[in-house]
């Protein structure tokens, strides 16, 4: 684990629209998406802490909920009580359809944290803020970014302070880049069993 006191936040408020059930809860490899990777981000960070845009949307899965700040704000709102509602000044923030989560990945985004308001890894599809850390630094922007109807992460990256971390440093923790993959639609899927070395796909 980073030497700095990290907690975890699994973005999962989204309707699915595109898979056509939910997302959080489809099986891979025998266990619900929001399971394996809760179990992946609980390896650098505690406590983890789930976003389901409506607390108890899923059932009990035996972690704490967030209520989003604002319905219909997509994963801002839920990354805003998320940073409100943990115990330590960063938090590491990751959407429940990407499977490959990275441990690694946010262990060297924390300890690339200085001042910064966010640290988010640079992929080629540009900045990934659906896998990146963020400091309650960042709760005014968000709150002013909400209050003005502008609910884009990237777009409220735009407005903080944020450390990018390129392909270069971040393929150290990863290098297979897997951990920007993420699943939309049920031909996604066949993405999980394609060798390791396949390259990212787009984030939601």
């Amino acid at each position: 684990m980073t030497n700095k006191a990290l907690a975890g936040l699994i973005l999962c408020g989204g309707e699915s629209r595109r898979m056509g059930s939910a997302k959080a809860l489809m099986e891979v490899a025998g266990e619900p998406l929001i399971v394996r990777v809760a179990r992946r981000l609980s390896a650098v960070a505690d406590p983890v802490l789930l976003a389901p845009a409506s607390p108890g949307r899923f059932g009990d899965l035996g972690f704490a909920e967030v209520e989003d700040v604002r319905s219909g704000a997509g994963p801002l709102g839920g990354l805003v009580a998320g940073l409100v509602a943990s115990p330590h000044l960063l938090l590491a923030a990751v959407a429940v359809d990407m499977p490959f989560a990275s441990a690694e990945v946010f262990r060297l985004l924390a300890d690339r944290h200085t001042n910064e308001d966010a640290v988010a890894p640079r992929t080629a599809t540009g900045l990934e803020p659906l896998h990146a850390v963020y400091s309650r630094t960042a709760l005014p922007a968000f709150r002013e970014a909400l209050d003005a109807g502008r609910f884009g992460l990237r777009e409220a990256l735009a407005g903080i302070r944020v450390r990018e971390v390129t392909e270069s440093e971040w393929r150290a923790a990863d290098p297979t880049g897997r951990f920007a993959l993420n699943v939309n639609r049920p031909e996604d899927l066949s993405l999980l069993d394609q060798a390791p070395t396949s390259r990212p796909g787009p984030s939601i």
